[in-house]
């Protein structure tokens, strides 16, 4: 709930997400979101998803998306 102002509504969000071995970290409009250890996230290779949690009618659209190696 302390986060939920941190989301522009109508607008676009930056969102910036970090993945280094099984370390996954997420901003949003430069706020720190979420900062976790997953095993299976780690063991993964191959494709990239991007994922939105479904209801209310939400629409999501993606633009300027930029990959780097770390």
């Amino acid at each position: 709930d302390e986060k939920e102002n941190i989301l522009k509504q109508g607008e676009w969000n930056t969102m910036r997400i970090r993945v280094q071995g099984d370390n996954v970290q997420t901003w949003l409009n430069g706020e720190e979101m979420v900062n976790i250890r997953d095993k299976k996230i780690g063991a993964g290779q191959g494709r990239i998803a991007l994922q939105i949690h479904d209801g209310g009618g939400i629409k999501v659209l993606w633009r300027n998306l930029h990959l780097q190696t770390l």
